[in-house]
Parts: C-alpha cells; sequence; structure tokens
C-alpha cells in the first residue's frame, strides 16, 4: 500500500519516481521533484501515506519517526548510485546478517 501510495503521488505531482524501497521499519525513494524542497516530498509522501494506513492500523498514534534523511542528488552518478543503493543494498544487507550469523 506505501509503495502504491508513492507511486501515485508521484505521478499525481508529475515528479520522477526512480526508485522505492519499503520495508517493515523504514522506506526509501529516489524521486526528482523538480521545484521542490527534498523536505517537502519528504512531507508529503508521508501525509499521502499515513492517510492510506490509518484506516487498517486506527489504533496506531503514529507511523513515522519525526524527519527523516533527504539530500539532494545533483549528479548523474550520484543519481545512478541511490537507485543501486535502494534496489539493491536494502536485499544485500539482509542476505550478508544472514550469512554472518549461518557462519558463526
Amino acid at each position: 500500500m506505501v509503495e502504491q501510495t508513492i507511486a501515485k503521488h508521484c505521478e499525481i505531482r508529475d515528479w520522477s519516481l526512480h526508485a522505492v524501497s519499503v520495508r517493515t521499519n523504514h522506506v526509501h525513494v529516489v524521486t526528482t521533484a523538480p521545484g521542490y524542497k527534498p523536505e517537502t516530498v519528504r512531507d508529503q509522501l508521508k501525509t499521502w501515506c499515513t492517510r492510506k494506513l490509518k484506516p487498517k492500523h486506527s489504533g496506531r498514534a503514529r507511523f513515522w519517526t519525526e524527519g527523516g534523511s533527504r539530500r539532494w542528488i545533483n549528479h548523474e552518478k550520484d543519481l545512478e548510485a541511490a537507485i543501486v543503493y535502494v534496489i539493491e543494498a536494502q536485499d544485500r544487507k539482509r542476505l550478508d546478517i544472514q550469512a554472518r550469523r549461518a557462519s558463526e
């Protein structure tokens, strides 16, 4: 639901969604949103996702931490690195942890 909401909001705003990774305890998004500060993009995505999550989790008061990471990506190679991180690195971290535990 969170991933779909992020994709739909980016579509409505005409933002380019390059990558999204939704985890049980955090979300990574790489988007191009001309004319918007990273904080605004983050806050809009959090707000819209909260609206979708509330009906299914009505007893929950909060869904997100205060703030959250956000940064400008100004170079093509940095954009590519951020996309790879979001799409691949999260799974690699999990696999590395599992492998390390298995070898102990």
